[in-house]
């Protein structure tokens, strides 16, 4: 999985650590799990959605 993201990453000219490497592979498969729950959900239950905004609004503070 790391093998992947890297050569994705150097592809757009990106370099990562290996920290962020395994953080990056982390927050895939937390992504994968999310994704598998909600394939068997339901359509009607289905209205909401995830999504990531680095920088937004953390507990009510605006993150920089």
């Amino acid at each position: 999985m790391k093998s992947s993201i890297e050569k994705i990453l150097k592809e757009k000219g990106m370099k990562a650590s290996e920290w962020e490497l395994s953080m990056l592979e982390h927050q895939w498969k937390a992504i994968q799990q999310l994704k598998k729950g909600i394939e068997t959900l339901k359509l009607s239950d289905a209205d909401i959605g995830i999504t990531h905004h680095p920088g937004g609004v953390c507990r009510g503070e605006t993150v920089k």
